[in-house]
């Protein structure tokens, strides 16, 4: 019974206390503290097994709510189909059929990406409430405190047994263990829960990388790092894990952005819409320009917004470990040579451009036959935007306004706007030379 009584999470201290006297009186060769520090701590791990067990289920759930959607859309566009032939159809055997030649249902987008998210939050959520609790026990009990708040006074008829236990009360020594076994513990923990975290984050969309789900992710981490921070919160060597897991998490959410970055502005390049921008919209530049350097603008500081930021918190950790400081600037490097190449890309996906109208217009102006077959412009498969540029001889001349705006404002304003994300690990000389890079590549 009161082995039992110490399984309550919410027993007080000086209940906890008196229940381990009470045992060591009855068996004084017992280890009640320890059996209390075992159970809690399993209380602990069961606590993030059941996070993950309804994150299952949630996601099972909502992986059957997806499949009966597909099963229901597919149904209605056979009925459809059915309908416009003028046949019957027998919808008696079941919709399995239905989805039979279509993709398996997967589990993407944002309601998906935020059932991770709440996985992430009820994880750390386990450790912020329960872990310095637990290790406030721990360290009173092998302190002496735990001891000094409920001393047994020794009575001159009390037998061998009696005297053994109120001698272990009386010098603190209420297990026969250690503090270090304990912080093993929770050091076995944080690993179960830097696990789930870590798989849970790599889970996350790309295509939500501009979405909270991510940053949300880290943020939740730092909760947790700030809360063992505190005095007698937890183990020393759990804040530096924790602290660990954050680094890595955070230089995967960097280069998942440096990626994302390169992707998108790869992209958005081969969707030039030939639609000349106002005056306002290019910031009075003297470049008549289409919308695409625009796009791309938007698209790198998207990214390199966020990224700003998260540098900014590995700054912090940095300083307080070498190792920290070399994997900073690591990154740094890889931010740098992402935001150069995104650039140096785009500028060769512009004098693609210019070199397939040049070569399209020489076509034109020399009709004859070459190699047996006769050069005209191919036709747009999409129809023109309104406003849009569509003599080829206006196109190459937006084309060269692109190259020029780029050249001269907004490598140059990108640049400027992000270098100090990387420059306190180079030297002037190495800046200048990224610029020039830049202006050649636009050349």
């Amino acid at each position: 019974m009161l082995y039992k009584s110490m399984e309550d999470p919410q027993i007080d201290l000086t209940n906890l206390e008196n229940i381990v006297r009470l045992l060591l009186e009855l068996e004084p060769e017992s280890d009640p503290v320890w059996h209390y520090l075992n159970i809690q701590n399993q209380r602990i791990r069961g606590l993030l097994e059941k996070c993950t067990l309804d994150h299952e289920t949630w996601m099972e759930n909502l992986h059957i709510e997806i499949r009966e959607k597909a099963l229901s859309d597919a149904k209605w566009r056979q009925i459809q189909q059915d309908l416009n032939q003028s046949s019957d159809v027998d919808y008696s055997h079941g919709n399995s059929h239905l989805l039979r030649d279509s993709q398996p249902v997967v589990l993407t987008g944002e309601e998906v990406d935020a059932f991770r998210g709440r996985y992430i939050r009820r994880l750390t959520a386990v450790l912020i409430h329960h872990i310095p609790a637990f290790w406030k026990v721990a360290i009173s009990v092998f302190s002496g405190k735990f001891a000094k708040s409920s001393q047994v006074s020794a009575e001159s008829n009390v037998n061998t047994s009696a005297n053994k236990s109120e001698e272990k009360v009386g010098d603190g020594k209420y297990s026969s263990h250690s503090l270090d076994e304990v912080s093993g513990m929770v050091c076995s923990t944080i690993s179960a829960y830097e696990s789930k975290v870590h798989n849970t984050f790599r889970e996350l969309e790309e295509s939500n990388i501009l979405r909270p789900y991510m940053s949300d992710a880290i943020k939740e981490i730092s909760k947790a790092c700030q809360a063992f921070e505190a005095k007698e919160s937890a183990p020393p060597i759990a804040v530096m894990a924790l602290r660990t897991l954050q680094s890595e998490i955070t230089k995967i959410y960097i280069l998942r952005l440096c990626s994302w970055m390169r992707i998108s502005t790869e992209e958005i390049s081969k969707e030039e819409s030939w639609v000349p921008v106002s005056i306002l919209e290019r910031n009075k530049s003297l470049y008549t320009i289409s919308s695409l350097p625009l796009a791309v603008r938007s698209i790198m500081a998207s990214a390199m917004d966020q990224i700003n930021l998260m540098i900014q918190s590995l700054r912090s950790e940095a300083s307080k470990s070498e190792d920290m400081f070399v994997q900073l600037q690591e990154i740094q490097e890889s931010v740098r040579l992402a935001f150069l190449n995104c650039l140096l890309d785009f500028a060769g996906h512009l004098e693609h451009i210019g070199g397939e109208l040049a070569q399209n217009r020489s076509n034109q102006e020399s009709p004859h036959l070459q190699n047996g077959y006769s050069h005209e412009p191919q036709e747009n498969s999409s129809d023109p935007l309104p406003g849009s540029v569509l003599d080829p001889h206006q196109q190459l001349l937006m084309v060269l306004s692109n190259i020029g705006y780029c050249k001269d404002e907004l490598s140059r304003e990108l640049y400027n706007k992000y270098k100090h994300i990387w420059l306190q690990s180079r030297e002037k000389d190495e800046e200048d030379d990224d610029m020039q890079d830049l202006v050649m590549s636009f050349s």
